[in-house]
Order: structure tokens, then C-alpha cells, then sequence
């Protein structure tokens, strides 16, 4: 079976899209495809990211000057698959073959709407989010990574039922334990030991994110502490994110941690590895999510998680996750302390439930959607 694989524009540093592309270029091939990577290449954009031209001339690389390219791969192919469905756009130049398209989530659909709290959308990010909305319809088969972003899908009429379908994401990378001593000189350029008691938080600084709510947990945790006369349970917290906004730092100044939270970016891959496999947790109270991935990457790693009691969240942690209300930082603290003396059974379960997500599942799962749309386009000639 021969599947052409269109990916994102590497200049947007879409980080989590072009992971995703890369784990379906390492193992379909594998699983018996003959495969080509497509992704718009970087012609006409030679700005800085601070240009107003930044936005335009990276829409003419990807929706003008890619098309007769993709056009000339998309006569090669038996199945197209287009791995973001913020390309959307593209269903049209390709429905010559069968295709699918893969659905992340649709928050950026559900702001076009108007439906998310604090998320305004310009005239050109609704036309945007139009064009993506219309290649949903058309495609084939959609594939959405997590049975929430199905159900949010359907709800918004974005795609008829019949063709749409759930294929679970797989981790995007070797994520397992790391003994200590190979840790250490992992994370060592942070400012962290392996016997440091700390939590972790992976994300962007996005109001979805509930990075405040993390600080506040962690605030929490350490009055709790000093209220009882026992020694917090973490020390320190790691945010693998953006620096804080002054009004976190602000806050964190006020009760005292400021000198307890590091920020940390550009982490590598085994960087982050060895910092899930070393942290007392990670605390991931994500408000929405398409499917969550730094849950199953912490279990992975053997750390134990505390995530939002929030679908897609609490369907894919498995009993390893201890699930709690992102808006109460209090009950997250007190959650913690309650988990402790499971520990290690939360790392156990976690190391187990990953093993559900693996690379090699999802190559699969997307060579059954591969074939069904191929069958479906033999039944319809």
C-alpha cells in the first residue's frame, strides 16, 4: 500500500504535530507501507517571527506554492493521509484518492464559535477555522486521537457519524525509566538532583493549561506542610514551559516560593525523559485537551500523575492516575499527600497502563483506517 503522508510546516513549530507525523513515518513502513512524507517547504518566508508578514507569506508557502506539488505526489499514492486537520484545506486538492484526516481536537473551532472563555478570534482565524471545518466534511474518514475529541466533533455537526472514527495517539518517542546515575547528568543543567523532591508541570502557558492553578497546588502543599509541622512532599516545582507571567511570579513572591520554581525550555528528549522518571509527580490540570499526552509519557517514565478528572484525561490514565478538580488547588494538594504512601504502586500502574499507547498500536490502528476508506472507494465504483 502506497500512503503519502502530509505534514505540517515546520516553520510554525507545531512541536506535538510533527511528533506525531514523525512516530507514523517511523513505523508504518513497518507495517507494510511504502511511504512518502510531504510537508510544505519554506520558500517565500525569510521574515523574523516578529514581521507582520510572518502569518502571510507562511500561508502562501503552505496554501499557494505547495499545492502543485502535492498535487503531482497525490497521483503516486493509493491512500492520502493528511496528519493535522488544521490542513484541512488540503482534503480538496486530494480526493482524487481515498484519504484520511487526522482531528487533534477541536478547542480552535470551538474559539471560532466563540465557545471558549477568553479566546478572541480575528475575522481571519474564523475564515481560517471555515476552511478547516469544510475539509473535515469532505474527507474520507476522520481519525480522532481520543474518544472526547469524536464526541466534540460530531456535536458540532463537523463530520457525519459513519465516517468518523477513534484511533488512539501512541507515544511519540522511547519514554521509560531512567536509573538515577544516568538521570543525574541529565538534568543536572537545571539545577535539579535526583534526590531533589520535586513536581513537574509540561506545557505551554496557555489559559487551558491551569498553570496558575499548578503554582497554587504547589502553595498549598507547602502551608499544609507548615501547618502540620511535617516537610512538604515537594520541595521545589518544574514547569517545562515558558517563564512565568508576572502575575504567577507575583504570587509565588507572596507565599514565599519564589525560590522554589524553576522554568526550564529547549529540554531535549532525554532531558524530559529523565525528568518525569525523576520527579516525587507530574500534576497536569489541564482544562481541555484533545488527548493529553504528558499523562502517558510521565507513566511511562514511571511517575506517578495527578490530572484533571476531565475527559480525555481521565479516560486515558487508567487506575495509575489519581484524577482531581482542576479548579481546586486545595484538593489537589491534599490529593497528593493522600496518594503518597502509593507511590509506587501509582508508578507501577502507570508504567502498565502505557503500554496501551505504544507507537506500534497506532501504525496499526492507521493501516485499518488506510484500508477501509480503500475498501469503502472499491464498494462506490
Amino acid at each position: 500500500m502506497k500512503v503519502l503522508l502530509i505534514g505540517n510546516y515546520v516553520p510554525d513549530g507545531q512541536t506535538s504535530m510533527l511528533a506525531f507525523k514523525r512516530i507514523l513515518e517511523r513505523e508504518l513502513p513497518h507495517a507494510g507501507c511504502e511511504l512518502r512524507v510531504l510537508t510544505p517547504p519554506r520558500r517565500v518566508l525569510r521574515v523574523p517571527t516578529s514581521s507582520r508578514l510572518w502569518k502571510w507569506l507562511g500561508y502562501v508557502d503552505k496554501f499557494i506554492l505547495f499545492i502543485p506539488s502535492m498535487a503531482r505526489h497525490v497521483r503516486w499514492a493509493d491512500v492520502v493521509h493528511v496528519t493535522d486537520h488544521s490542513n484541512g484545506m488540503y482534503i480538496p486538492w486530494v480526493r482524487s484518492k481515498p484519504n484520511v484526516i487526522t482531528c487533534h481536537d477541536v478547542i480552535a473551532v470551538q474559539a471560532a464559535k466563540g465557545m471558549v472563555d477568553g479566546w478572541n478570534v480575528g475575522w481571519t482565524g474564523r475564515l481560517f477555522q471555515r476552511l478547516i471545518v469544510k475539509g473535515l466534511a469532505a474527507a474520507d474518514l476522520v481519525a480522532c486521537v481520543s474518544h472526547l475529541t469524536r464526541r466534540e466533533l460530531l456535536a458540532l455537526g463537523l463530520a457525519e457519524e459513519p465516517r468518523v472514527t477513534v484511533v488512539l495517539n501512541g507515544l511519540n518517542d522511547d519514554f521509560r525509566p531512567v536509573p538515577p546515575e544516568e538521570a543525574q547528568g541529565l538534568i543536572r543543567r537545571f539545577g535539579i538532583s535526583t534526590d531533589d523532591k520535586f513536581l513537574i508541570h509540561v506545557g505551554w502557558d496557555l489559559a487551558r493549561k491551569n498553570r496558575r492553578k499548578v503554582l497554587e497546588a504547589f502553595i498549598a502543599l507547602h502551608e499544609r506542610a507548615a501547618a502540620s509541622g511535617r516537610p512538604a512532599l515537594a520541595e521545589q516545582l518544574v514547569f517545562v514551559g515558558p517563564e512565568l507571567v508576572p502575575e504567577m511570579a507575583e504570587l509565588a513572591s507572596k507565599h514565599g516560593v519564589a525560590d522554589r520554581i524553576k522554568t526550564v525550555q529547549k529540554v531535549s528528549h532525554e532531558e524530559l525523559r529523565a525528568l518525569y522518571a525523576s520527579a516525587t509527580a507530574l500534576l497536569f490540570p489541564s482544562l481541555q485537551e484533545g488527548f493529553g499526552w504528558p499523562v502517558i509519557e510521565a507513566q511511562a517514565c514511571g511517575c506517578p500523575v495527578f490530572t484533571s478528572d476531565l475527559a480525555p484525561m481521565n479516560e486515558i490514565g487508567g487506575e495509575g492516575a489519581v484524577y482531581v478538580d482542576p479548579n481546586d488547588a486545595e484538593a489537589m494538594a491534599a490529593a497528593i499527600e493522600e496518594a503518597a504512601p502509593r507511590f509506587e504502586q501509582m508508578r507501577r500502574l502507570g508504567i502498565e497502563n502505557a503500554t496501551h499507547y505504544t507507537a506500534h498500536r497506532m501504525a496499526s490502528n492507521y493501516v485499518a483506517t488506510y484500508r477501509r476508506v480503500l475498501d469503502e472507494r472499491k464498494v462506490r465504483l
